[in-house]
């Protein structure tokens, strides 16, 4: 499925506010991703580039573990800044607001580092490529994205859906682009809600699983609530009824080959 980006923009701005104390998966990916990278890369970092910032989950990670870097922040939402400038505060720090997909982005980096934002891409390879295009010889590509069993539940009830790379062809387009792998971590969490409704509000409040401007009726609410239960309700050993949401994470660091004369 297309993103319409102009609508996934607008629907990131509208859940900013809440989005730090209830996307707790994606707070979790940006610590695991930043202990990868501090593990990781020990080579002095100059410049450095982080994809999608959002609140700031990884970018004030980032900014502990490389103060004196210079960094440049991007995110498609700018006011998104309003976030993020407490953390920066202090740092050499360049926003670059927009699409990173279209977006000119800094050469000579040192790092590129992204936290659940690149399965929005339409054209990841063509990403990954420019990123190649503007590391330096042996500089790093760290990101996170999700694999195909992410929300599951959803695509299984609505039959709509990102379509998500799996951890193979991920690493598959990296080699082919002159990366190699250093390090990946790939796991599935569950999250449980009381209805299947209080998914669809979790969903709404921390991201969208599939971007298309329609609204349910009360009919298609219905169908959806019976069919996710029928399918998915769990009984808890208190004897009460609860769904899950299905997250599966990959994260994976990448170091752009050395140049050979």
């Amino acid at each position: 499925m297309m993103t319409d980006k102009q609508l996934l923009c607008k629907r990131f701005a509208s859940s900013l506010r809440q989005y730090d104390s209830l996307a707790v998966v994606q707070q979790e990916i940006g610590v695991q991703l930043s202990e990868m990278i501090d593990r990781i890369c020990t080579a002095p970092v100059r410049r450095a580039l982080e994809v999608g910032a959002g609140t700031g989950f990884l970018t004030r990670l980032l900014l502990k573990q490389y103060p004196d870097t210079e960094w440049f922040v991007n995110d498609i939402v700018e006011t998104a800044q309003a976030f993020i400038a407490p953390y920066a505060e202090g740092h050499s720090v360049c926003y670059r607001w927009g699409d990173a997909e279209t977006l000119s982005l800094p050469d000579r980096l040192d790092l590129v580092a992204s936290a659940s934002t690149v399965q929005w891409f339409e054209q990841l390879p063509r990403f990954l490529h420019r990123v190649f295009e503007v590391l330096n010889p042996e500089g790093y590509l760290a990101f996170s994205t999700f694999g195909p069993q992410n929300f599951l539940e959803i695509k299984a009830t609505t039959q709509e859906g990102l379509d998500y790379y799996t951890g193979e062809q991920l690493s598959a387009l990296l080699r082919q682009e002159g990366f190699t792998l250093v390090e990946n971590l790939e796991y599935t969490k569950e999250l449980y809600f009381d209805t299947p409704l209080e998914v669809l509000r979790h969903i709404k409040a921390t991201g969208v699983n599939s971007i298309r401007n329609t609204h349910w009726v009360k009919q298609q609410l219905q169908r959806f609530e019976q069919e996710y239960l029928q399918k998915f309700a769990i009984s808890t050993v208190e004897g009460k009824t609860v769904v899950p949401l299905t997250y599966h994470p990959l994260l994976i660091v990448a170091q752009k080959e050395p140049s050979v004369l």
